[in-house]
């Protein structure tokens, strides 16, 4: 079978290769792909970054949803023709603190299939039973009336509800700023509006503008243009001088989190999603000063699955919209080159011989 392969540390050190496909072993579970968004972080690990997560030779893609094809003979949880998406845990210790807490993304061991161990741009994906075993939750079942494609984005969906609705303490009413229109900004704008929040103000280039779109669609109220418009004085206007209840940031620079301390209210939270990795040269009193809550955010828990997925299936989480291209595996260059130029919101990959997805 194809495979999309991360075979070095280094900066395009990726290809389309042969490799063999993968046998459920007596606890093992086998799932065909189906439909798998690139994430920024595929792109990250295509360009070199982020090597300290990489395990190469290995199979990029960690966001995806499949069907069963095949089970070990000990499985009895899963069977052929189960429609699921994962959580892309692929290894964990089952030990530690985090584990003992089913806290499974923060296991200081944990592999991640896409980048510790073989992931989703490819026709077949085996779980490992030992992950079954330890966290049986790292597969959930897709109800039938959803499509593949919008249960392959429920990892960013499930990201962002965390950092929004988990984490931040927002009221119905409450204004919130996200920073960022990718796919979690976007999410983190949906989520904002399902919490309730009154504005809902996206930050971002003005060069984003294919995106503005969905950002409005999923909720939306005001887009600030950092690089045309003063921020501050844009916010304190939108929201009558009273700032945000929560900033998210969604894309990392550390000017954000200096900006992001003047449009938060008093007593009000940041949650940094995005990364950067120099050092802040500039004065984190206004934390103090103003007794805001700055949280390091990172992926999703359970809960963020279940009800995510509840949402999903309801019809109140929309994770269709964010979809802005559907390409095939060997389009791999040019569905990346759209996610390295923001020509992209997400794209969905599918396997070549794969004729119709969205069943």
């Amino acid at each position: 079978m194809k495979a999309l392969v991360k075979y070095g540390y280094g900066n395009g050190e990726t290809e389309l290769r042969d490799v063999p496909e993968p046998q459920a072993g007596d606890d093992d579970v086998l799932i065909e792909i189906q439909a798998a968004g690139i994430c920024g972080s595929d792109l990250g690990f295509h360009l070199g970054e982020h090597p300290e997560y990489l395990n190469p030779p290995v199979v990029l893609g960690h966001e995806f949803a499949g069907v069963v094809v095949q089970t070990g003979r000990r499985v009895t949880a899963w069977k052929p023709g189960d429609r699921v998406v994962s959580d892309n845990t692929g290894y964990v210790c089952g030990e530690c603190y985090a584990c003992a807490r089913a806290d499974f993304l923060n296991c200081p061991q944990r592999l991640g299939l896409g980048y510790g161990m073989d992931g989703g741009f490819t026709k077949y994906v085996r779980i490992d039973g030992d992950i079954l075993r330890k966290h049986p939750r790292c597969l959930y079942r897709i109800p039938d009336h959803v499509i593949y494609e919008e249960a392959a984005l429920l990892d960013p969906a499930c990201n962002a509800y965390k950092a929004v609705v988990q984490e931040s303490h927002i009221l119905p009413g409450d204004d919130v700023a996200v920073y960022g229109v990718g796919a979690l900004g976007l999410f983190s704008i949906q989520m904002s509006r399902l919490a309730g929040a009154g504005n809902i103000i996206a930050i971002a280039s003005s060069r984003n503008k294919e995106r503005f779109d969905i950002a409005r669609k999923l909720g939306a109220t005001h887009i600030v243009y950092y690089d045309r418009e003063d921020v501050v004085a844009r916010v304190k206007e939108i929201t009558g001088g009273e700032l945000v209840a929560l900033a998210v940031d969604c894309a990392g620079p550390n000017s954000v989190l200096k900006e992001a301390m003047d449009i938060v209210r008093a007593g009000g939270e940041i949650n940094r999603i995005g990364f950067d990795a120099e050092a802040p040269d500039f004065s984190l009193d206004k934390l103090v000063n103003k007794g805001i809550a700055l949280k390091g955010h990172f992926a999703y828990d359970i809960v963020s699955w279940r009800n995510c997925l509840k949402l999903l299936a309801l019809g109140k989480l929309d994770t269709k919209s964010v979809i802005t291209h559907r390409m095939t595996l060997s389009q791999w260059r040019q569905a990346f080159e759209l996610v390295r130029s923001k020509q992209a919101a997400k794209v969905i990959l599918t396997y070549d011989d794969i004729a119709e997805v969205r069943a």
